[in-house]
């Protein structure tokens, strides 16, 4: 059990080094580029434990002397969580290649021992970056990067429990994880189709930012990482849930209120105005109802538990859609920014009800069938 530990610490230690040194060249390079009057080198290599604690999705409040860059950080890119996944892979193939016992236990074992060590020494190293200008809850960092740690680490080891479908609330958790993932591909597709269609106010947004070469670079790859937030904001908007950017901001297909949008190139493919046609969209979410629906009465032929499957997949695709949603929104550095992305507490209410109209059509379609013949063989 002490080498276990050991060697957690030890590749705990490697897996923090590979993400933060690539974290803390690129912040030099901008750094340098950029030029400043006032900084020091210790700016960069603090900026690069920022950037590690928004990968983890920990919550920052930045009170900078310029106030336009003051408030809260939770506006965070999910696409960043790749990040601590890759380095946690690493080290666990790493573990297993140093210790020598590898049955189901001790690999479990090897994964909360990992995680343990990563979030202790990663929140030791937080302490050196967080100050009066940048602080976070330090209370959250400890059991945030546990958390990422540890949900990285089962799934790349494969060790998250596998059961046999066999109880309705089972197969409706997966009919409702497959219909999440594919909502968010659908709403990826709109975004990249919207971004096409208003790439001239794409490159106007670029255009303001003026990043430089290593600045554009890394703005680059901060954009991409940003991506799914985006796909789920057009999952929203399509559903009709919509999304907001700003206090008193609401987009959907017919409703378009907003006066001015942060300097971002990828909110440059929000529409300009209010489209009704593409409440259509809509109709995606119906039809993976109608999908989940026909699985389900393929698969039980007991009404009750037909039922239960049927509740428990609409219920598991409120949570999901709560969570992704709240995951892709947030407060974005500005009282005025305090709500960004898609509507996160309204988004699983309109899709879970879409869903289940889905359901509830291919239910009451064979007695639709029904009736129309009762009432012609009794005409």
């Amino acid at each position: 059990m002490t080498r276990t530990w050991l060697v957690a610490f030890q590749q705990a230690v490697r897996s923090l080094t590979l993400i933060l040194l690539p974290l803390a060249f690129i912040s030099l390079i901008t750094w340098a580029t950029a030029g400043s009057s006032t900084g020091n080198t210790a700016d960069p290599l603090r900026a690069a434990i920022w950037f590690f604690l928004v990968a983890h999705h920990i919550p920052l409040d930045l009170s900078l002397s310029n106030t336009a860059l003051s408030g809260n950080l939770t506006f965070f890119p999910i696409g960043a969580l790749l990040i601590p996944f890759l380095a946690i892979r690493s080290a666990y193939q790493r573990m297993l290649n140093v210790l020598e016992q590898h049955t189901l236990r001790d690999k479990r074992s090897y994964v909360l021992s990992l995680a343990f060590m990563y979030a202790l020494v990663g929140s030791l190293i937080s302490l050196f970056a967080l100050g009066t200008t940048v602080q976070a809850q330090f209370y959250l960092v400890f059991p945030v990067l546990f958390l990422v740690a540890a949900v990285s680490g089962f799934l790349a080891s494969n060790l998250l429990p596998e059961h046999a479908l066999q109880f309705p609330w089972q197969r409706g958790l997966r009919i409702a994880w497959i219909s999440t993932l594919a909502m968010i591909g659908f709403g990826s597709l709109i975004f990249t189709l919207s971004l096409i269609w208003h790439f001239p106010t794409v490159l106007n947004l670029t255009r303001v930012i003026e990043p430089g070469f290593f600045g554009g670079l890394a703005f680059f790859a901060i954009q991409a990482l940003y991506l799914p937030n985006f796909a789920v904001s057009a999952l929203s908007y399509i559903a009709g849930s919509g999304v907001v950017i700003g206090d008193g901001s609401w987009l959907n297909p017919f409703v378009h209120r907003i006066d001015e949008i942060p300097a971002i190139p990828l909110l440059g493919g929000l529409p300009v105005n209010s489209y009704p046609p593409l409440i259509m969209g809509a109709a995606f979410v119906v039809f993976l109802g109608v999908v989940a629906a026909q699985y389900g009465v393929n698969t039980y032929l007991d009404k009750e538990e037909q039922k239960r499957y049927f509740f428990s997949s609409v219920g598991f695709v409120f949570v999901l859609n709560l969570i992704v949603g709240r995951a892709a929104s947030g407060e974005l550095l500005s009282d005025n920014l305090s709500s960004v992305g898609p509507h996160w507490w309204l988004l699983p209410i309109i899709v879970s009800m879409e869903f289940a109209v889905g359901i509830l059509i291919w239910i009451l379609i064979p007695k639709v069938k029904q009736a129309v013949k009762d009432a012609r063989s009794g005409a």
